[in-house]
């Protein structure tokens, strides 16, 4: 519990604390809350140390015994995580795989520290499950993973939420202020429903001051429902602007990421799965959540005038000051994250998995590449008859031989010596029956340009090649 004056108020870690809703969601709960915000951005947190009712946390998401720490002593938690944005100069894996990996490390680590309650802010999903696009397919599965521990997690599910600094909002806004003729693709007459957020904010109160609301899964909308086309021709007409359009009978994804994103100013990793998600027809169900934010939602004119300035540009995302040291920190790191989503053999422990893959790469590449464990478990990567080590691993205190084996690259004539190390992990994910094998933070000793056309590359062969072995092993 963290003390304010006389009043100790209970202290809630927050997961994307920098973004739009990590922001807003301190400022308009700091008077019953303390919060501890964590972010992997150590710019993010300098410029934000002098602030009141929040601890500052440098934390990496994908390292389990930080995030471990990093919510040890709080009573509630909150995950506001998505994993599009790049986190590493070249990122080997796509963003479902990540989000499987994030979710599992948050919720494994709030199980062991005691975090009482964790929310969620997740999706609007449409009534048929089937043929979800990837982002509300990732969303979907994130909910089912945080879910399969002890904790009680509540799931809240938005579509767009608008306000000062939102992504969405603003990606709309410069839609509309910049093209002289909007293109409207078959997905943009999909129903969808936006909200605002301070409701948003709202119903994160009453979910931590409400117990009965605990554990449950609640739509929030708060906007009227209407098609996308409807929502930039009222968005138009408050700018005053007269919007012309042209209707295209495909969806043509591809494309008009493109275009959507250089008009918007947002990156086309973000815009095309969010795009994708609004080809479905998305509206708040009924539930007791949203019958008590009944009567003070906040109409879309207001949210629209709120979250615009004086010319009708939109306000700046609160990460938008750290944004461009970020990416400069992330090119000059030259760090690489793998992510590879594999078939479990059922009854593997992420040990066997880990021996396996050795007794493999011997095999497979038998006469080039030997893979030796030492007493104490260090194992090296070795070329053939020269014995020239090309990656050394060695243990982490934090490995659990049942479904996390852990290593710190601590050598090699291919890494450099960094800090913190690399790691290398294989882990179980028994909720969605998977193997999930990860490399973070590996420092390549050759030249960028290098290493990203060779090592890179033999890298990623390499992993699908032993995803299909172990595929294989399930069948035996």
């Amino acid at each position: 519990m963290a003390e304010s004056g006389n009043v100790r108020k209970p202290l809630v870690a927050v997961s994307g604390a920098s973004g739009f809703v990590g922001t807003h969601l301190r400022t308009e709960l700091a008077d019953v809350y303390e919060f501890r915000a964590l972010s992997r951005s150590a710019h993010v947190v300098e410029r934000n140390a002098s602030e009141s009712s929040t601890q500052w946390c440098k934390c990496d998401l994908y390292s389990l015994p930080k995030v471990t720490e990093a919510l040890r002593g709080c009573e509630y938690a909150f995950y506001l995580v998505h994993s599009m944005a790049p986190s590493s100069r070249l990122m080997q894996g796509n963003f479902e795989d990540t989000d499987l990996l994030l979710a599992d490390n948050f919720i494994r680590a709030a199980e062991a520290v005691g975090v009482k309650h964790v929310i969620y802010l997740s999706g609007l999903l449409p009534d048929e499950k089937d043929n979800l696009s990837p982002h509300l397919r990732s969303r979907c599965e994130v909910e089912q993973v945080l879910r399969s521990r002890s904790v009680s997690v509540t799931v809240l599910r938005a579509g767009l939420i608008f306000g000062p600094g939102g992504s969405s909002f603003s990606m709309l806004i410069n839609l509309v202020r910049r093209l002289p003729v909007m293109l409207l693709p078959a997905w943009t007459g999909s129903m969808t429903q936006s909200v605002d957020i301070k409701n948003v904010c709202h119903a994160f109160r009453l979910c931590l001051g409400d117990a009965t609301l605990a554990g449950g899964i609640y739509d929030l909308g708060g906007h009227e429902p209407m098609t996308y086309r409807e929502l930039i021709l009222q968005t138009g007409k408050l700018l005053g602007r007269e919007v012309r359009t042209l209707r295209v009978p495909v969806n043509c994804f591809a494309l008009s990421k493109h275009w959507v994103a250089l008009f918007s100013g947002v990156a086309p990793a973000l815009v095309g799965p969010l795009q994708e998600s609004l080809q479905h027809d998305l509206q708040a169900r009924p539930n007791p959540l949203l019958q008590r934010l009944e009567g003070g939602f906040v109409s879309f004119e207001e949210s629209f005038r709120a979250a615009v300035d004086a010319s009708g540009g939109p306000l700046p995302n609160p990460r938008s000051h750290t944004q461009f040291a970020d990416k400069q920190a992330i090119k000059r790191d030259r760090r690489v994250r793998s992510v590879q989503r594999m078939a479990w053999p059922a009854g593997w422990t992420a040990a066997r998995v880990t021996r396996e893959y050795g007794t493999w790469l011997s095999q497979r590449y038998r006469g080039l590449l030997a893979v030796e464990t030492d007493s104490v478990g260090v194992v090296r990567f070795l070329i053939g008859g020269l014995k020239l080590c090309l990656l050394e691993l060695t243990p982490t205190p934090f490995s659990e031989d049942a479904e996390r084996c852990a290593f710190y690259i601590t050598g090699g004539c291919l890494s450099r010596t960094v800090d913190p190390p690399g790691r290398l992990e294989f882990r179980i994910v028994k909720s969605r029956d998977c193997v999930v094998a990860s490399i973070h933070g590996f420092a390549p000793t050759l030249p960028w340009w290098l290493y990203a056309s060779t090592q890179a590359r033999v890298h990623l062969l390499v992993m699908r090649a032993f995803g299909r072995h172990l595929k294989r092993s399930c069948s035996k």
